[in-house]
C-alpha cells in the first residue's frame, strides 16, 4: 500500500536527523577523550557527548527499524502474489524442462514457443478450433499427415488433403491409398450392409446392434430433444425392419442401401420383401417377427396405415441420398475394402466430400466414420490408427461424444476440427460439447478467433492471476496513490480476439496454457517441397520463407519462426521507493554540504588557547589546539574559533 502520510515523512526525516546527530556527538566524544596526563574532570565532556550519541543512535535504530518494516511491506504489497490466482502462459524454459522441445515417437509438431519447436504426445484425442482462414489445413492437418507414418482415415471436405499428401504418404510411408469419392469414377466402394451381413451369416445378435446403430446415425436425434419423438422412434423402427429384411433376403447384388430406399418408395416391392423376410428363421425368428409387424402396419386394415405413412415419409427422407439416381447409390453398392484392414497393413483412406454437395455427402461421410470406428473397435487390438476429421460439424458422427471414451483403449486417436465451439453445440448439443472438451487431451485454438462463445470460453479457461490495481485520490496534501491486489483475467475476450493472426492457444494435459506460433507446412523444411501443389490455388507450389527445419530428433527454429512472449515490466522497487519516499530536500542539502567540505575542508573548533613560552624567554609564545575530524595545533596568538581544513587521506 503506497501513501504519503505526514507521520511517515517525519519518520524518514527523523532517521536522517538522528543519524547525523548520533554521528556528530559520537565524533565529538571520540575527539574529546583526554590524554593520559589530563585531570579526571576532562573526561566529563567526552562522556556526556557519548551518552548523547548513544541516545540518538538508539532513536535512529528505532526509526530505521520502523522504516525497514515499512519498506518490506511496500515490496511485499507490489510483488506478485497468488491470493487471487496464479494463471500464466507456459514459458519456453518450462516447456524445455518438460521435454516438449524433443521429438519422440508418437509426438506431433504443433507450433513454436520462443526459439523452440513444440512436440506434443498424447494417447487420446485432439480438438482443433479455428475459423475460415485460420490455416487449420496447412498448419494443423498437413504437417501431421506429412509426418505421421501410421494408418489413418481422413475426412477431406475440399479434396485438398488427398491432392497434397496422398503421393507423399504412398512414397514416404509405403501406404496403400484408398479414396472414397462419390463424385469420381476412380473411387473405392464400401457397402455397410455387406459388413452387417457378415454377422447375420454367423447368426450373431450383434447384427441387431449394428443395424440400430446405423439407423441412428442415418436418422439421429436432434441436439435438443423436442416434440415428435414418437414419430422419430417409429421412423427408426421402420428403417430397422426394412434394413434387416434386405440384409436377410436379398442377394449380394441387391443387398444395398438403394434397395432399402426402393422398399420405402415401392409398395409392391415392400410387400414382397416383407413376405420373404417373414419366413426367415435367423436370430430365433426375430427378423420374421419384425417383418410381420411392419407388414401388418403397412397393409393391415386396423387403421395403422396412416401412422405407417408418416413413419415411411421420415424414413424415405433419411434414405433419399441413396436412391438409384444419386451419387451414393453406386459407392455403397459393393465393398472393395474394409476399415479393419487399417489394423493389418499401412493404409491411408481419404473420404472426400464435394463441397457443393456437402449437405448430402457430409452425412454419408459421417456414416462412413461410424462404420470405420465400429470395424476398428471390433478388430480388438491397439494397433495405432488416427482419424483426421476436418470440419466435423459438416460431416457429423453423432455418437462421437460417447465414442471418444472407447477409442483410446483400441489405439484409435481422433483429431477433429471445426470453426468454433458454437458449431459443436448446434450439431451435437451442449452436453456433447462438454464431453468433447473433457475427452480431448490437446485443444488448439487458432487465431483469429471471432466467435464470442469461443472467446468467452477461452478467457474463462485461461484463468485469473493476482494483479496490482492502482487508484488515486485528491487531498489537501496533494495527490495520493494507493494499490491493492485483485483478480484479473489472464486474457480478456477482447485481448484474445486481437491476438496476432499467426498465434494459437493450446491446452495440453496438465500444463499451463501455451501461447505459441502456428507454422504452415509451406514454411517447414523439407515438408514444403514434399507435399504436392494444390490445384485450388493454381497448381503452383507455394513456398514461404523457412520458419522451422524438421529433424529426426526435433526441429530447428529459424529467425523468421521465433515467437517470443512479451515479458511483464519489472518495477525498480528500491529506486522507486527511495526516490518517492526519501526526504529529498535534506538529501540535497546534505549532498551540498559534503561537496562544500571536500572543496573548502571540514570545520574544526578551537578547543584550547594556551601559553607555551617560558619566563626566561624574551618573547611570549602562544598556540591553539583544534578538534574536529582530526586534531592539530596552530601557532598563536591570533587563533580563529573555527578553522576549515582539508583532511589528508591515508595512502592505500
Amino acid at each position: 500500500m503506497k501513501s504519503s502520510s505526514t507521520s511517515q515523512e517525519q519518520h524518514r526525516s527523523g532517521l536522517l536527523n538522528t543519524t547525523i546527530l548520533s554521528s556528530a556527538f559520537g565524533s565529538g566524544a571520540y575527539y574529546l577523550i583526554p590524554g593520559s596526563g589530563s585531570p579526571d574532570w576532562y573526561s566529563l565532556p567526552s562522556l556526556g557527548l557519548g551518552f548523547i550519541s548513544i541516545y540518538y543512535g538508539i532513536k535512529a535504530f528505532s526509526i530505521g527499524w520502523r522504516y525497514t518494516r515499512e519498506f518490506y511491506r511496500y515490496v511485499k504489497a507490489i510483488s506478485e502474489g497468488t491470493s487471487h490466482g496464479d494463471a500464466g502462459f507456459l514459458t519456453e524454459a518450462e516447456a524445455k524442462l518438460a521435454g516438449l522441445h524433443k521429438r519422440r515417437p508418437g509426438s506431433h509438431f504443433v507450433g513454436v514457443l520462443g526459439k523452440s519447436a513444440l512436440w506434443l504426445h498424447t494417447e487420446t484425442h485432439t480438438l482443433i478450433i479455428g475459423p475460415a482462414g485460420s490455416s487449420k489445413s496447412s498448419a494443423a492437418f498437413m504437417p501431421r499427415l506429412a509426418l505421421d507414418p501410421g494408418s489413418c482415415i481422413i475426412v477431406d471436405i475440399k479434396r485438398e488433403f488427398w491432392e497434397t499428401t496422398s503421393e507423399l504418404r504412398r512414397k514416404k510411408f509405403k501406404h496403400r491409398i484408398v479414396v472414397l469419392d462419390p463424385t469420381s469414377e476412380d473411387t473405392g466402394y464400401l457397402n455397410p450392409l455387406d459388413y452387417i451381413h457378415a454377422f447375420l451369416k454367423e447368426n450373431s445378435p450383434a447384427v441387431l446392434t449394428l443395424v440400430r446403430g446405423w439407423v441412428l446415425q442415418s436418422y439421429p436425434e436432434p441436439p435438443e430433444e423436442g416434440a415428435n419423438k414418437f414419430f422419430r422412434d417409429g421412423t427408426r423402427l421402420v428403417l430397422v425392419a426394412i434394413t434387416m429384411a434386405v440384409v436377410a433376403t436379398c442377394p449380394a447384388e441387391h443387398r444395398n442401401l438403394a434397395t432399402v430406399y426402393r422398399a420405402l418408395t415401392n409398395e409392391t416391392f415392400l410387400n414382397e420383401l416383407l413376405m420373404r423376410a417373414g419366413q426367415c428363421t435367423l436370430l430365433n425368428g426375430e427378423i420374421a417377427q419384425m417383418a410381420e409387424d411392419l407388414h401388418r402396419m403397412a397393409f393391415g386394415d386396423d387403421g395403422a396405415a396412416k401412422t405407417y405413412e408418416q413413419f415411411r415419409v421420415g424414413a424415405m427422407q433419411a434414405m433419399e441420398a441413396y436412391g438409384p439416381g444419386n451419387y451414393l447409390a453406386k459407392i455403397t453398392s459393393k465393398s472393395t475394402f474394409d476399415f479393419a484392414d487399417l489394423k493389418q497393413e499401412k493404409i491411408t483412406v481419404y473420404i472426400t466430400v464435394d463441397f457443393a454437395n456437402k449437405d448430402v455427402l457430409g452425412k454419408w461421410a459421417g456414416a462412413m466414420l461410424w462404420l470405420a470406428t465400429d470395424q476398428l473397435v471390433r478388430a480388438n487390438n491397439n494397433v495405432p490408427v488416427t482419424i483426421y476429421h476436418d470440419e466435423n460439424c459438416n460431416s457429423p458422427l453423432y455418437i462421437l461424444p460417447t465414442l471418444l471414451t472407447l477409442l483410446r483403449s483400441y489405439g484409435v486417436k481422433y483429431i477433429g476440427a471445426t470453426q468454433d465451439l458454437e458449431d459443436i453445440s448446434r450439431v451435437y448439443g451442449k452436453p456433447a460439447l462438454a464431453t468433447l472438451l473433457s475427452e480431448t487431451d490437446v485443444k488448439q485454438f487458432l487465431a483469429p478467433i471471432r466467435s464470442q462463445t469461443t472467446l468467452d470460453y477461452l478467457s474463462k479457461s485461461l484463468g485469473e492471476y493476482t494483479a496490482m490495481a492502482e487508484s488515486f485520490s485528491f487531498t489537501e496534501e496533494g495527490v495520493k496513490e494507493s494499490s491493492s491486489r485483485r483478480a484479473q483475467a489472464l486474457q480478456t475476450a477482447e485481448q484474445i480476439r486481437r491476438l496476432p493472426k499467426d498465434a494459437q492457444i493450446i491446452f495440453y494435459s496438465n500444463f499451463r496454457p501455451i501461447l505459441a506460433r502456428k507454422v504452415q507446412v509451406f514454411a517447414m523444411a523439407p515438408l514444403r517441397k514434399q507435399i504436392a501443389p494444390n490445384s485450388m490455388y493454381g497448381g503452383k507450389r507455394y513456398l514461404k520463407p523457412v520458419e522451422v527445419v524438421i529433424r529426426r530428433t526435433g526441429a530447428r527454429v529459424t529467425e523468421k519462426g521465433k515467437f517470443m512472449l512479451s515479458r511483464s515490466r519489472k518495477w525498480p522497487l528500491i529506486a522507486e521507493y527511495l526516490i518517492a519516499r526519501s526526504p529529498v530536500k535534506r538529501i540535497l542539502a546534505g549532498t551540498a554540504l559534503i561537496t562544500l567540505m571536500f572543496v573548502l575542508g571540514t570545520p574544526h573548533l578551537r578547543w584550547e588557547y594556551r601559553f607555551t613560552g617560558h619566563h626566561t624567554n624574551s618573547g611570549t609564545l602562544f598556540d591553539c589546539q583544534y578538534v574536529g575530524l582530526e586534531r592539530f595545533t596552530l601557532d598563536g596568538p591570533n587563533c580563529p574559533v573555527v578553522v576549515f581544513r582539508k583532511i589528508k587521506l591515508p595512502d592505500f
